[in-house]
């Protein structure tokens, strides 16, 4: 479970926490015959499923899920100082960085990450308020890594070789190199690298083709599994009150060397230099009873993306994963909308402690007896301070039964716009 995350100088924000515990004093009465989840439980500690961001254009809303991106980027790979954007109202800083605070498997962790124009210049890994390894500066402390095949001098090799790129600069976080090429050497390291690169699910954009969330629900190249990951998709699509009675898909592989794409109503994806093209087919009754075909390209915007949606929540779920997304009411009907942030408060869904962050302009959530005072937050903006979040839970006098929408219309908790045309 995701418990905060730090962002400083990162485009509009200076210093912002994205906090995902339950803020809320006690438990509600009767929390646990509730059909929706009033928070995650494991152990002591209590997280919120949801969080939704408000805020007004150029608030810095997406600059939060840019940030989310561009740390994740950072350990998969390695650090580009084009992935990173001081903010420039602020030209005194060089100085980013981000804090990852997460709950696995009952262990407690903080990553966190500095770096300037040029390179890494702090990591550090903190489990249960033990450091297990921190580099500030090239000075290295890998005293509780350390063991009889690995002693420090080893790691302090390690970093130095393959942590430094060829012009000498810190550029490859030490968490990646140890949870790619040596991931028995800690336990630790490696519950952290893979909480960061396996359940964190990061999408600036919530407009991908279903191909991509069917092949992230299925998770295999298994005919088998990609049509079970296809059934599941469409029977959460019927259960939304939308009028295809079937769908289908055929896919084809198309060679490593392809001159033309095939037509319009194939999506067409490019796996280690291979083509792959899907036909996706969806059915409707016309007025005589008789079944239809249609190419899903034919379907409405909102029912394409909340088919596609439906496979990147879905394997969020399953996994217990963090999905972070923009815009996600994006061309969505307020109801499939609600439905789609709904999944992640139901307990008949929500099994394995999955988390939602999404950004939203769709206030009309706001309005059901769904949203919790933990699970709103409101970005507002100002030179001073740049990007700045807060709760509801952090505004007093605000409870559960207030109604959320017409308080934030009104400006209570600010984060709109005060236009004057």
């Amino acid at each position: 479970m995701l418990l905060s995350f730090q962002i400083k100088n990162n485009r509009s924000v200076l210093d912002l926490t994205l906090p995902m515990t339950y803020a809320e004093k006690k438990a509600p009465n009767g929390y646990k015959q509730m059909e929706l989840l009033p928070f995650l439980e494991e152990g002591a500690v209590r997280a919120i499923p949801c969080l939704a961001i408000y805020g007004a254009n150029a608030s810095g809303k997406s600059n939060i899920v840019k940030a989310f991106a561009s740390l994740i980027r950072i350990i998969k790979d390695r650090y580009n100082p084009k992935d990173i954007s001081p903010n420039k109202l602020h030209p005194h800083n060089d100085i980013t960085s981000f804090a990852l605070e997460f709950l696995k498997n009952g262990r407690r962790f903080l990553y966190s990450l500095e770096v300037d124009g040029m390179e890494i210049v702090d990591e550090r890994l903190v489990e249960n308020s033990e450091i297990v390894f921190s580099i500030a500066n090239r000075t290295t402390s890998f005293t509780a890594l350390a063991t009889e095949v690995y002693p420090s001098k080893k790691l302090d090799t390690i970093f130095s070789v393959e942590c430094l790129d060829q012009q000498r600069l810190f550029r490859i976080p030490f968490l990646s190199v140890v949870g790619k090429n040596y991931a028995g050497l800690n336990d630790s390291m490696t519950v952290a690298y893979g909480f960061i690169t396996n359940n964190l699910e990061v999408y600036p954009s919530n407009n991908f083709p279903f191909s991509f969330g069917l092949d992230r629900l299925a998770n295999t190249n298994s005919d088998i599994d990609t049509q079970r990951a296809f059934d599941d998709i469409v029977t959460i699509l019927r259960k939304l009150d939308i009028d295809i009675t079937r769908m289908e898909y055929k896919r084809d592989e198309l060679g490593k060397e392809v001159k033309a794409f095939p037509g319009s109503q194939y999506e067409v994806s490019i796996s280690n230099k291979m083509v792959t093209a899907t036909e996706i087919n969806s059915y409707h009754e016309d007025v005589l009873g008789n079944e239809v075909q249609f190419n899903f390209r034919e379907e409405s915007l909102g029912t394409q993306r909340v088919a596609c949606l439906l496979g990147i929540v879905l394997t969020a779920l399953r996994k217990g994963n963090i999905l972070v997304i923009d815009e996600l009411g994006n061309s969505l009907h307020p109801y499939l909308f609600a439905e789609i942030v709904r999944m992640f408060k139901d307990k008949r869904y929500n099994i394995s402690n999955a988390q939602l962050i999404f950004i939203t302009h769709n206030t009309d959530i706001m309005d059901q007896d769904m949203m919790r005072v933990s699970e709103i937050g409101i970005v507002n903006r100002t030179l001073k301070r740049g990007t700045v979040f807060k709760r509801v839970s952090d505004f007093e006098g605000v409870r559960n039964v207030t109604n959320f929408r017409k308080q934030y219309l009104d400006g209570t908790f600010s984060g709109i716009p005060h236009s004057y045309i």
